[in-house]
């Protein structure tokens, strides 16, 4: 086998020889890999991306046209396998950017949710804590959100008081959280 021809060999392979295809691989192997470890920087994708293009070969060995050189057509299915392992590497690191991106957007929305439920929690125990008018007043201004006046008139009691229970609450909540 090692004194015939590629095409001489290709004519073989055709034929179903696996001896044809054996001289073929040893004859072909190390200058493919050589220049797929050249272009990958790495030893494993090398292999299988030679692997591969052997596969090919065989699978294909019955319609295989070749217009040049033999080399010339190993190169050729080299240079599409590069091709398609740079596409595939390139989308996955689009796709794992883009999870890694909705991850953190879901993390975030997720901390922050839960960071307000807990500062809610907080707030409300804080707010039932302060004194019945201070809080009375303060409630109708936050979560009634009725003026000054109309608390006053509420409560009957004047609007400087009403004024001063809501910068009281006010100030109380920022002292117990300040960075808020």
């Amino acid at each position: 086998m090692k004194q015939l021809t590629d095409l001489a060999l290709l004519a073989l392979l055709r034929e179903d020889d696996n001896d044809a295809f054996n001289e073929i691989y040893s004859r072909y192997w190390d200058v493919v890999y050589a220049i797929a470890c050249k272009k990958l920087n790495n030893r494993e994708e090398a292999k299988d991306v030679v692997h591969d293009l052997f596969m090919v070969i065989w699978l294909k060995r019955h319609s295989l046209k070749i217009t040049t050189t033999f080399i010339g057509f190993i190169y050729t299915i080299l240079k599409n396998k590069l091709t398609d392992l740079n596409r595939r590497q390139t989308l996955r690191v689009k796709h794992d950017v883009e999870f890694l991106k909705i991850s953190e957007e879901t993390d975030h929305s997720l901390f922050e949710q839960y960071t307000a439920k807990e500062m809610a929690g907080h707030l409300r125990l804080e707010i039932q804590s302060m004194p019945d008018g201070m809080r009375k007043v303060f409630q109708m201004s936050r979560e009634e959100e009725l003026s000054v006046n109309e608390i006053a008139g509420r409560l009957s009691i004047s609007s400087q008081t009403v004024k001063n229970q809501i910068t009281s609450a006010l100030k109380r909540l920022r002292i117990k959280y300040p960075f808020q």
